[in-house]
């Protein structure tokens, strides 16, 4: 009777055991080997520079690094991509692009004869924007502008390797007489610090520039003041030419930029700034 009971309950337990689903036993079939799980696929980057240009573009891992930073940042991230920015001083930014060190410059005027490729939807408070220079004077200077042409023989302080309009832009390849140029990573304190101490009669940059350096720094305020402006360009992201598929890169990135600007979240990205919206139109 005790060997018929032993039998019975042999007979059970393999039952239970054939009745388990595969892969549950708790024993590995040797013949078969682990996959190993697929690893996420890596998110591309683009690599811009820009010099330190405020409010356009600030130092890079900042609270705030820029209202065209963080606009180009949102645009890439809604293609997909990551962003890799840099601040140089604007000379290293057109070596880099030469070299292929970077992918591109975050923002940039459009210069005739430079080969960089760019989009067709400008960085700005809007889809329409086009940069203005600010002329600014000394206060209690017997100096007056009266239009582009009282910059023709004035003594202007400008930033090297910057592009201007009509004639400073013609002085700065003709002998530069009467031309004071500033460099390095942010020129614009050094630029204003000319025209305060009265070794220029003007000083001359991008008019939001300007504009939110004496916002933050009113002990300036005190000294210089505007004198007029100058119609300029509108900025964009520009890449290299030799970059592979750059040409795609900036059709996507026109695309967009345009949701970001349509974006509710676009005028509180301006606001972090001190700015606002506005279409361009002049």
């Amino acid at each position: 009777m005790a060997s018929r009971s032993l039998g019975w309950w042999l007979a059970l337990a393999l039952a239970a055991v054939s009745c388990q689903a595969p892969g549950r036993t708790g024993v590995r079939d040797p013949s078969v080997r682990p996959q190993p799980e697929a690893a996420p696929a890596a998110r591309p980057t683009l690599r811009l520079v820009c010099n330190e240009w405020w409010p356009y573009a600030g130092r890079e891992g900042a609270d705030r690094e820029g209202f065209a930073v963080d606009l180009v940042r949102e645009a890439l991230r809604r293609m997909g991509y990551g962003l890799d920015y840099r601040v140089r001083p604007w000379a290293r930014c057109v070596l880099e692009m030469q070299t292929g060190e970077t992918d591109g410059v975050l923002a940039a005027y459009p210069i005739e004869g430079r080969d960089w490729l760019r989009g067709s939807v400008p960085l700005g408070l809007g889809p329409n924007w086009v940069d203005e220079f600010l002329v600014l004077k000394r206060k209690g200077s017997r100096w007056r502008f009266s239009g582009p042409g009282s910059l023709a023989s004035a003594r202007v302080a400008v930033v090297e390797g910057h592009h201007y309009p009509a004639p400073i832009e013609r002085r700065l390849y003709d002998g530069r007489e009467g031309l004071v140029a500033v460099s390095g990573d942010d020129p614009t304190p050094r630029l204003v610090r000319l025209l305060a101490e009265d070794r220029v009669d003007a000083a001359v940059d991008g008019r939001l520039v300007l504009e939110a350096f004496l916002a933050e720094h009113p002990e300036w305020r005190k000294r210089v003041e505007p004198a007029g402006t100058l119609r300029w360009r509108p900025v964009f992201v520009q890449l290299r030419p030799d970059l592979p598929g750059a040409r795609e890169i900036l059709t996507r990135l026109d695309a967009a930029l345009l949701e970001v600007y349509a974006s509710p979240g676009f005028p509180g990205l301006l606001a972090r700034y001190g700015l606002s919206p506005d279409d361009g139109a002049r």
